[in-house]
């Protein structure tokens, strides 16, 4: 069973400015309260820890750095989930740029999927505004999942 989420944002900020910052992935914990802690393992490989509904998630993943795309793409490489992957991808408007974070859970337990991937899926894509805006300055939400559209406005 798999299941998508996606949240896009606009900011002012230069594309490469954007993708240079998410790159460091070592400041998310700066700028979300919801990110513990992100630790460099080596080879483009981080360590995370995610607070979510009082519990923490950990997991490692492995990062390819397209730079000509400006995409992240991310796969979970062991940790807490079945299967965690996705991107982040950084294009260019005319007044700045767009940023797409998009995350996918894997898992062949349904009741798993049915009860953490939506407080999963609430957290990360909350996580991913507050990034986003804490290390452009400035940045605004133009999509997302549908049930978290009221909440990731407020923050965005």
């Amino acid at each position: 069973m798999t299941s998508e989420h996606t949240v896009v944002l606009t900011t002012p900020a230069p594309a490469g400015e954007v993708f240079a910052a998410l790159r460091r992935q070592e400041r998310f914990p700066e700028v979300s309260a919801d990110i513990l802690a992100v630790t460099a393992e080596g080879d483009d490989r981080y360590r995370y820890e995610l607070r979510f509904r009082g519990g923490v998630a950990r997991w490692v993943q492995r990062v390819e750095v397209d730079d000509a795309a400006r995409v992240l793409r991310f796969e979970q490489v062991e940790g807490d989930f079945a299967a965690l992957g996705g991107a982040w991808e950084v294009t260019p408007t005319g007044d700045g740029s767009e940023v797409a974070y998009r995350v996918s859970f894997r898992t062949s337990i349904p009741h798993l999927a049915g009860a953490i991937d939506p407080m999963i899926a609430r957290v990360l894509l909350r996580a991913a505004v507050a990034v986003v805006t804490g290390l452009v300055d400035r940045a605004q939400v133009v999509d997302d999942a549908a049930a978290l559209r009221d909440e990731l406005s407020v923050l965005g």
